[in-house]
């Protein structure tokens, strides 16, 4: 006979797969009219199949008792970001459409509070390798698929010729907006690349290794530079997760050449088809770049595979340094370039080296108009902010751009300190740091993995729009990596 607690286990778990496969498979693909109402279509999923599941999971607590719980840190900061964002709401002066998000790509406080619910949803489920992986890889292999059709000139859906020419190549596959896109595979594709660096068994080496592949493939086809820079953040930060796991670093080595090997394949494809490709993605297809990876990852290779534990860590150890020195180094020539050498020619570089106003699509001009009305801010909206849609709400009187209301800062840290304030950022910043934290104090490979797709969606959330399926996505899998390492049963 089951124990009352085997039972809720049981009952719990099954939900939590049922929801895992619901979003994970459902939400880069469920699309209504087209690229007409895709974010409307994809909040409304996420939103009505997160709160079935919270009613049940809430169900199954009064029938068989919550258990044992114990907040950690983490969860701390979450509930502590969901109260900010209630009492700004409130404070606002415009509470029901700072909750709704209306004017804010629907992240308001309710869906803060959303998110914090999921986050303690999962606990008492047993959440297995293949509950995440599975629909994960479906989600990512079928959108990414679509998009690469797309991307060299295939319209399967149909859905491209609906649209306008200046809008036709912004969007693509199921996922709508390249950058948005773009954000849904800098947390897909580095999950099975981690995933496929700690594998043992080689049927499942080319099945993860197949979806890493794709994923790359679809990530090129973008053509969103931050994208490039999310991915890249993963891969390059990618030995310091998996530190515990020696027998993956010197495999790390090996990712190199092999990414610069599909790269090249893609890059072909690309070239016959006459598609185009990001700056920077091109940048890395250079003969000179892509040998440079190559040999990198190969003398890694050579160099660790035979050694035993503690020189590996060593080599980490040494890697951590140059990290640092090649990142100390950069800042501070960008700092002379800006400056002193402020005069010095640097050709195609020109755009991604000097910052002004129109640096990254405008982003310059956007950030610096943000942090402007953040100054002049009175103290108590510094703190918790002005609520979800204060950013649109002032550009109306105050435009920026002539032909557009400016409802998003592009890049998510800012639209927090608009949105929460210093407080609420500070919040938000605690919850993600503090979970991270709790993955790499525990030796679960795929915790790990998930924590390498967490942190490319972070890179390029600092220069991108939080919007459903990404954001979404990044909270459902930061859920489950908080029930894979937690103590409670």
């Amino acid at each position: 006979m089951e124990t009352t607690l085997e039972k809720k286990t049981n009952i719990v778990s099954v939900a939590a797969r049922v929801y895992l496969w619901l979003m994970l498979l459902g939400l880069p693909l469920v699309i209504h009219d087209g690229y007409f109402d895709i974010t409307e279509a994809k909040t409304v999923w996420f939103v009505g199949g997160s709160v079935l599941f919270l009613l049940f999971r809430g169900a199954a607590a009064l029938q068989y008792g919550s258990g044992p719980f114990r907040l950690r840190a983490g969860e701390v900061c979450a509930l502590a970001l969901a109260a900010i964002a209630l009492f700004a709401s409130a404070m606002s002066g415009f509470f029901w459409d700072s909750v709704l998000g209306t004017r804010g790509r629907w992240q308001g406080a309710g869906m803060i509070w959303l998110y914090v619910a999921l986050f303690l949803a999962f606990s008492g489920a047993e959440i297995r390798k293949r509950d995440i992986l599975a629909p994960l890889g479906a989600g990512l292999a079928l959108s990414a698929a679509m998009s690469l059709m797309q991307h060299l000139g295939r319209d399967v859906l149909g859905f491209s010729a609906t649209l306008i020419d200046f809008d036709r190549g912004r969007y693509i596959s199921t996922l709508g907006n390249i950058n948005f896109a773009g954000a849904y595979l800098a947390l897909a594709a580095p999950v099975f690349i981690g995933t496929l660096l700690q594998e043992e068994k080689p049927f499942r080496r080319l099945l993860w290794g197949g979806l890493s592949l794709l994923g790359i493939w679809a990530a090129m086809a973008m053509r969103s530079e931050c994208t490039v820079l999310g991915l890249g953040a993963a891969l390059v930060l990618l030995p310091f997760l998996l530190k515990k796991d020696t027998g993956a670093l010197p495999r790390w080595g090996l990712l190199w050449p092999g990414l610069a090997a599909g790269m090249q394949l893609y890059g072909l494809a690309v070239r016959a088809r006459g598609a185009e490709l990001s700056a920077l993605t091109s940048a890395l297809l250079h003969p000179g770049v892509s040998a440079a990876m190559a040999v990198f990852g190969l003398v890694w290779w050579l160099l660790l595979r035979s050694r035993k534990n503690e020189d590996i860590r060593k080599a980490l150890r040494v890697y951590g340094l140059l990290l640092l020195a090649a990142a100390a180094v950069s800042a501070g020539v960008l700092a002379l370039l800006n400056t002193v050498w402020k005069d010095v020619p640097l050709g195609s570089m020109e755009e991604w080296l000097r910052f002004s106003e129109s640096w990254g699509t405008d982003r310059g001009k956007v950030w610096a108009y943000c942090l402007g009305l953040y100054r002049e801010f009175p103290l108590s909206d510094k703190l918790l902010g002005g609520g979800c849609g204060i950013l649109a709400r002032m550009d109306f009187t105050r435009r920026i751009f002539p032909d557009a209301i400016l409802d998003a800062a592009h890049c998510e840290y800012i639209q927090i300190l608009l949105n929460w304030g210093a407080l609420g950022l500070l919040a938000w910043l605690g919850w993600l740091g503090f979970t991270a934290r709790d993955v790499l104090r525990r030796d679960d490979g795929l915790s790990r993995a998930l924590l390498a797709g967490l942190l490319g969606y972070a890179v390029q959330g600092a220069v991108n729009i939080a919007q459903t399926p990404g954001i979404a996505l990044f909270f459902v899998l930061l859920a489950v990596v908080r029930r894979r390492t937690a103590e409670d049963p």
